[in-house]
């Protein structure tokens, strides 16, 4: 499996291996994909990479607070339940225990390019990691693995009623969100959602028997060629509209296809 990729060619051979490479029995297990703009960046949900998310009623705070002071605000429909709730919380960047991943790569790619940082310094570069949802789930014995649905009794455990003092379960699990808002129906998404156990993904590998089941690659390129690799995935259909359909997606999109914020790659 490559470590690093220069070029997107490259990078759509890796996404060919890992789905090769998770391929088991003849039965395709599609990867999961999410974008970092620094190869630092830990798979962590935001809530426990503070001390004071880490506390234990924390998460209930954070919850009983959104869902009081939301609903005036809520465009669109009403969450129905706890679990829609949530995934809006995500959605809009308050912290939870969800980490989002999308089933797209050139989305995933999308995130990796647009958080990079060219001040970071030379030795940080962009990184799509690559998940493996149902060797995730069949660690905690849920059959064959297929990520779980809100509804799935393993999840009420997950997400337990505020202040009732439940223990979580320790083990982060793959979910298949309720789709409450347009960006997440086009950004493909999906997420894991934490425990109680608050490390990251790569500390807890070895615990979750991931040793094959999670990857990442590294994008190494000059900082010249970075609105190059962009306006690729702009021909390959990934646009700012694509992942943000909204009037502020449109407008980063027409300054980016202005040349307002970048210069327009040269030609070979």
């Amino acid at each position: 499996m490559k470590k690093s990729v220069a070029t997107i060619d490259q990078f759509v051979e890796w996404v060919e291996d890992v789905g090769d490479f998770f391929t088991t029995k003849d039965v395709y297990e599609a990867p999961w994909f999410r974008g970092h703009g620094s190869q630092h960046y830990v798979l962590t949900p935001s809530l426990y990479r503070t001390e004071a998310g880490r506390a234990r009623l924390s998460d209930d705070l954070l919850r009983s607070e959104f869902m009081r002071k939301a609903l005036p605000m809520v465009a669109e429909r009403a969450p129905r339940d706890d679990w829609e709730w949530y995934f809006l919380m995500q959605h809009y960047r308050a912290p939870t225990r969800l980490l989002d991943w999308t089933d797209s790569a050139l989305v995933a790619l999308y995130f990796a390019l647009t958080s990079y940082s060219p001040s970071a310094g030379a030795n940080i570069h962009p990184v799509v990691w690559a998940l493996n949802p149902w060797a995730l789930n069949r660690f905690q014995d849920e059959d064959d693995g297929t990520p779980l649905g809100p509804e799935w009794p393993l999840m009420k455990s997950y997400l337990p009623p505020a202040f009732e003092g439940k223990r979580l379960p320790r083990f982060p699990v793959a979910i298949d969100p309720s789709y409450v808002a347009q960006r997440m129906l086009v950004q493909h998404s999906h997420f894991t959602v934490h425990g109680r156990d608050t490390r990251s993904f790569e500390k807890m590998r070895k615990d979750l028997r991931l040793q094959d089941g999670l990857f990442h690659v590294g994008i190494n390129f000059d900082l010249q060629e970075l609105d190059r690799w962009r306006w690729h995935l702009t021909l390959l259909g990934i646009t700012e509209t694509t992942i943000f359909p909204d009037l502020e997606g449109l407008a980063r999109e027409l300054r980016f296809e202005y040349q307002i914020d970048r210069t327009r790659p040269k030609s070979d």
